[in-house]
C-alpha cells in the first residue's frame, strides 16, 4: 500500500475534464482526496446544433485541454513530475474527442515516463459512488445516460457482467430527443425533469418497450415514436415559449418521462432476479450512476421500489475527471508502464449487439 497521485482526463463526449487525485492504492476503506477538479461543458456551443457534432466537440477538447491542465496542475499546487500514473477515458465515445484525451496523456506519459491506465468510462461511472460512499461488492449497477443504458453485476473493480441493456437508444436519448419534439430545445433532460414537477404524470399514457420480456433489456425507440405521433396529433402540446409552458405541456412532460422512469425501474427489478438465479445474489446494494442518475423523479421511484439504494453524487454523474483518476487507483496495479502504454487507442463501442443476442 502506497499514497499515490493520479491524473485523470476525460474526454469521451463534450465534457473535457481533468482532476488530481490522491489516494492509497489497495485501500478500500478511505475515500480519496480531490486536490484539483476543473471541467469545461460545450452545452453552450452546441446547444445551436441541437446535439453533439464529434467534429467540433473534438475540436473544443484540443482547446481547452491545455489551458484545463495547467489550472488543474496549479490549483494542487503540483506538477507533472509529482503524477503517479495518468488515466484517461479510451472508451467507449467519441473517436475524435477520445483521441483528443488519449494523445494529450500519452504526451505527458512520454515526457515523464509515467505509467497509464485505459478506463471504460461507463465503469468509472458507476465505481464514482466509491469517491463518496462505502459500498461493498458485489452491488446492482444501474448506469443510466445520453448514450448508454444498462445493469451490471459488479463483483469487483475488474468484474463487471452486464445483465440487461438497450437495444436501441438510450435513456438519455429518449429525454433529449423527446425534449426536441417537444420544442424544448437541447439538451432537454434537466427541462423536461423541472417541468414534470408541475404536470400529472397519469394524465397521458406513453408505452414501457420490451414489457413483457422477461429479461433486463430495455427499448426506448418505442416511446420516442409514441411521443412524436402523440404531437402531431395534439400539436397544443408543444411547446411554442420556453419561458411560458403551458400545463398541457407540463403533463406531457410528467407523463412522457414516467413512462421512461417506469421502465428503468422495472427492467431494473429483472435484473435483481436474473442476479438471484443465476448467482445467488440476494439484496444487493444497488448505485445508480450516468448523467440521467440526476434525474429527480427516477431518484425518487428507485427509493420508493427497492431497497438499499445509493446514487453517485450528481457532480460524479455527467463525465468527470474525477471518477476517470479515481478508477484508475482503484485498479493501480494493472496500469501499463511504460512505454508499452504509448501504444493505447481509441475504442468507440462498449457492447456489440451481436453479444446482446448472444445472452438473450
Amino acid at each position: 500500500m502506497s499514497e499515490i497521485v493520479v491524473l485523470g482526463i476525460e474526454t469521451s463526449c463534450d465534457d473535457t475534464s481533468v482532476c488530481l487525485l490522491k489516494g492509497e492504492t489497495g485501500v478500500y476503506e478511505s475515500f480519496p482526496t480531490i486536490l484539483s477538479h476543473n471541467a469545461f461543458s460545450q452545452e453552450t456551443i452546441l446547444r445551436k446544433w441541437g446535439g453533439v457534432v464529434p467534429e467540433i466537440a473534438a475540436r473544443n477538447h484540443l482547446e481547452k485541454l491545455a489551458p484545463l491542465l495547467e489550472e488543474t496542475f496549479l490549483k494542487a499546487n503540483l506538477n507533472p513530475h509529482d503524477v503517479n500514473l495518468i488515466a484517461v477515458t479510451t472508451h467507449p465515445g467519441l473517436l475524435g474527442p477520445l483521441l483528443t484525451g488519449i494523445n494529450a496523456a500519452k504526451t505527458l506519459g512520454l515526457i515523464h515516463k509515467l505509467p497509464l491506465f485505459p478506463v471504460n468510462h461507463l465503469y468509472a461511472h458507476l465505481e464514482a459512488i466509491h469517491l463518496t460512499e462505502k459500498i461493498a461488492y458485489p452491488y446492482m449497477g444501474v448506469l443510466v445516460s445520453g448514450g448508454h443504458s444498462l445493469y451490471l453485476l459488479v463483483t469487483s473493480p475488474e468484474h463487471f457482467e452486464v445483465l440487461g441493456t438497450t437495444i436501441d437508444d438510450a435513456a438519455g436519448e429518449a429525454f433529449d430527443k423527446g425534449g426536441k419534439l417537444l420544442g424544448l430545445g437541447y439538451p432537454a433532460g434537466r427541462i423536461i425533469d423541472d417541468f414534470a414537477k408541475l404536470g400529472d404524470k397519469t394524465r397521458f399514457k406513453f408505452p414501457i418497450g420490451l414489457r413483457g420480456s422477461g429479461n433486463a433489456d430495455l427499448s426506448f425507440s418505442g416511446v420516442k415514436t409514441s411521443l412524436r405521433l402523440f404531437l402531431e396529433e395534439n400539436p397544443h402540446c408543444v411547446c411554442t415559449d420556453i419561458n411560458n409552458p403551458t400545463q398541457d405541456v407540463y403533463d406531457v412532460c410528467a407523463s412522457y418521462q414516467e413512462s421512461i422512469v417506469a421502465a428503468l425501474s422495472l427492467k431494473l427489478s429483472y435484473a435483481l432476479k436474473i442476479a438471484k438465479n443465476n448467482h445467488g445474489h440476494d439484496e444487493l446494494p444497488i448505485v445508480l450512476g450516468g448523467g440521467v442518475a440526476c434525474n429527480s423523479a427516477l431518484r425518487e421511484r428507485l427509493k420508493k421500489d427497492f431497497k438499499n439504494v445509493f446514487f453517485v453524487r450528481p457532480s460524479y454523474c455527467t463525465d468527470n475527471g474525477a471518477m476517470i483518476a479515481n478508477y484508475a487507483l482503484r485498479r493501480f496495479a494493472d496500469a501499463i508502464p511504460f512505454p508499452r502504454c504509448l501504444d493505447l487507442d481509441a475504442k468507440e463501442r462498449f457492447l456489440d449487439k451481436s453479444l446482446v443476442q448472444e445472452r438473450k
